[in-house]
C-alpha cells in the first residue's frame, strides 16, 4: 500500500491519488516511468518527481521518520504494510482508572513473542524497549495507555508511528470495547481467560501482592491474550481499509 500512496506529495488529495491509479500509476516506480515519458494522465509540479524518487530510497533504507513528517496523521496506518517486522503491539494493565492508579504490568507482543513488563521488577525497562521501534500499536492507546505511561515515565519516547485500531476500526464503521469488537470478527481468546475483565485483572495484581504467585501468571495470561489479539485487529483494520481503497492488502 506505501508505494502505491501519493497523499505524502504537496497538494495531493485523494482524487489526484486515484486518478493516478486509474491510469495505470500503481506504484512509485510507475509515477517516475511514466513522468519521464510524459505519459502522466496530467501535468505534476516537479518537485514530485524528486519527492517521489526520495520516498523509494528512503523507504529501501527503512526509514519510516521521512514519511511520518510527509503523510497526513490520518493516513500514518498505510505503514504498516511496509514496516510490519518494526511494529510493536502494547496494551496495559493497571490498579485503576484514576488519576492515582498506577500501571502494574506492561504487555508488547513482536514478532509473534510476548514480553511483560512488572511493576516492582522490570517495568523501568519500558522506554528502552520502546525506542528499539517504530510503530506503536494500541487500542485507544492515545487515551488511556501512553497518559499512564507518562506518569510513570514523563520523558518517555515513543516510536515514530502510533497506530490506535480503535481509531482505525471506527473508520470501518466498527465500534466498542476490544473484546466486543473481538467477538463481533470471531476472535476467540484462550478458555482459560475468557470474560475475564479489567476488573479481574485489578483483583488479580491485589492477589499478587498478598503473594498469590499463581495470581500474577494468570494475570499475565490474560494480557497476553490482550496484546496478541490487537495484532489480529490491526491486520483487520490495516487489510479492511486497503479494500476500502481498491487495493488487496
Amino acid at each position: 500500500m506505501l508505494e502505491a500512496t501519493f497523499l505524502h506529495l504537496p497538494g495531493a488529495t485523494l482524487e489526484i491519488e486515484r486518478k493516478l491509479w486509474e491510469s495505470g500509476v500503481y506504484s512509485w516506480q510507475d509515477f517516475v516511468a511514466k513522468y519521464q515519458n510524459g505519459s502522466l494522465p496530467f501535468p505534476v509540479r516537479p518537485d514530485w518527481l524528486v519527492l517521489v524518487q526520495q520516498s523509494i530510497t528512503q523507504l529501501a533504507k527503512g526509514n519510516i521518520k521521512f514519511f511520518a513528517q510527509l503523510l497526513p496523521n490520518s493516513e500514518h496506518w498505510r505503514l504498516y504494510g511496509s514496516f510490519r517486522t518494526q511494529s510493536l503491539f502494547l496494551d496495559i494493565e493497571t490498579t485503576g482508572l484514576g488519576d492515582k492508579d498506577r500501571v502494574t504490568v506492561v504487555g508488547i507482543y513482536h514478532n509473534d513473542r510476548y514480553e511483560a513488563f512488572i511493576d516492582g521488577l522490570n517495568l523501568e525497562q519500558v522506554p528502552n524497549v520502546l525506542r528499539g521501534f517504530s510503530i506503536l500499536v494500541t487500542f485507544n492507546g492515545y487515551d488511556f495507555d501512553i497518559p499512564f505511561l507518562k506518569r510513570v515515565f514523563p520523558f518517555l519516547l515513543l516510536p515514530p508511528i502510533h497506530l490506535d485500531v480503535q481509531a482505525l476500526l471506527k473508520r470501518l464503521g466498527i465500534r466498542g470495547s476490544q473484546k466486543a469488537i473481538e467477538e463481533r470478527l470471531g476472535l476467540v481468546r484462550r478458555e482459560e481467560v475468557r470474560g475475564m475483565t479489567g476488573i479481574d485483572a485489578v483483583a488479580l495484581w491485589e492477589a499478587y501482592l498478598r503473594g498469590e504467585q499463581r495470581a500474577l501468571n494468570r494475570l499475565l495470561e490474560y494480557n497476553c491474550e490482550d496484546v496478541t489479539k490487537l495484532k489480529d485487529l490491526m491486520e483487520y483494520a490495516y487489510r479492511e481499509l486497503c479494500r476500502q481503497l481498491g487495493w488487496w492488502w
